[in-house]
């Protein structure tokens, strides 16, 4: 275990911080294209509403399938090289979605955008854990989390200045300017000089260790811990792209232009209250954070079904939503990341970060195609209802976890 000094204990080191900077502008190309990727494909380019959530969907199945391969990668050459491919990858399909004029090849390019995400996010996890001590490492994944929410919420703002529901090429744009961005965080991954690369000798020692898959599968607490997070974000972060964009237009009766003044409370709301949160966690157990995580988002989609009642506030009560889910994401973010790099070991650590990245492919599988499916035979309500339940049945299930204790400073 690293050895921490009084300075370290307490600050980030240098190269976790510089890894910020990276995320930070990434994400600004994320919040250009976030609130329009659905309206690009169902209003601008003409695909049914089915098939737009069916794109979403098809996109989270591709990253599902490649996903064991990656975590394989990781553990064998590093996050590192990971990371780098991943992010040109990206920059290549988000770019790429510029061009889509035909459902064949919105399948096509999202394939492209889907293999860079697989590889991205859990490398991008290992990459920081090597960069971090383990006892700052919710410390890193908070500010991240806020980091990346900040550049989405600027980015969201820009994004409402530029597009125009009307004229295709403003929407054109933005999605390159999300696939340039990729390249700009490759610019500040490539100054972390060697960190998160394995040596020869390094490969042929962990090629030594027993471990495979079929280690992480054996692992129980991780297993159900496992299970509740892809329920939790089944009944959550998937359903904000397609079901409460489709919502929020259909039901609430609010134009595309104003889900990215929803999407801009959230997202500043996380940057500016996320490093506080992180703070009153370390006083409360971790099953315990994810039950009240689990319960706000409940509140929030409560919020969102008055907007569809009370039409005459409905931009408030959206905009209300997305400030309500934002306190669930700030308890969320840190435990995640958190509790599958303390539960791995470390030459399985590729493994379960590609194991708990499959928990949102799964849940983006199923969330869109089931908000899709729901919403487009007009079943908005029991879309809605359904989510509330299955979040306050989660609560309950949640708060019997048995989870590793938080690693303290020494």
């Amino acid at each position: 275990m690293v050895k921490l000094t009084r300075v370290n204990a307490d600050k980030l080191p240098r190269q976790a911080r510089i890894m910020l900077v990276g995320i930070a502008l990434s994400a600004l190309g994320n919040g250009l294209v976030l609130p329009y990727t659905f309206i690009y494909f169902h209003n601008v380019r003409g695909f049914p509403i089915a098939v737009a959530g069916l794109i979403a969907s098809y996109g989270a199945l591709a990253s599902l399938a490649i996903s064991p391969l990656v975590g394989n990668l990781i553990d064998k050459w590093g996050p590192k090289p990971v990371l780098l491919a991943s992010l040109v990858i990206s920059s290549v399909g988000y770019c790429g979605l510029s061009l889509v004029k035909t459902i064949p090849m919105a399948f096509f390019v999202t394939t492209i955008c889907a293999i860079g995400q697989a590889a991205m996010w859990p490398s991008q996890s290992a990459i920081s854990t090597e960069l971090t001590p383990e006892p700052l490492r919710e410390r890193i994944y908070g500010a991240q989390f806020a980091m990346l929410n900040l550049g989405i919420g600027i980015g969201g703002l820009v994004s409402s200045l530029v597009v125009t529901l009307d004229n295709a090429r403003t929407f054109e744009l933005l999605f390159i300017g999300d696939g340039l961005s990729y390249l700009v965080y490759l610019l500040t991954v490539l100054t972390l000089g060697d960190v998160g690369r394995r040596t020869h000798s390094e490969r042929v020692a962990n090629a030594k260790l027993e471990g495979g898959w079929r280690d992480v599968l054996a692992d129980k607490i991780f297993v159900k811990f496992w299970i509740v997070a892809m329920l939790a974000i089944l009944f959550s972060y998937s359903q904000l792209e397609v079901g409460f964009t489709a919502f929020s237009t259909s039901v609430s009766g609010l134009q595309p232009r104003d889900l990215a003044w929803a999407y801009a409370v959230n997202t500043f709301v996380i940057a500016a209250f996320q490093l506080y949160v992180n703070k009153k966690l370390i006083l409360m157990k971790r099953k315990t954070g994810i039950t009240i995580a689990v319960l706000i988002w409940a509140v929030a989609w409560a919020c969102l079904a008055a907007s569809g009642v009370f039409k005459s506030n409905a931009l408030i009560l959206v905009i209300g939503c997305q400030f309500i889910f934002a306190f669930g994401e700030m308890i969320w973010s840190p435990i995640l990341p958190s509790i599958v790099n303390q539960l791995a070991p470390d030459h399985l650590r590729g493994r379960y970060n590609a194991a708990g990245t499959n928990a949102w492919q799964i849940s983006l599988v199923i969330g869109p195609t089931l908000a899709g499916t729901l919403l487009g035979v007009g079943a908005h309500w029991i879309w809605l209802i359904g989510l509330i339940t299955g979040l306050l049945i989660l609560s309950v299930v949640a708060s019997k976890l048995k989870l590793p204790d938080r690693p303290t400073t020494k």
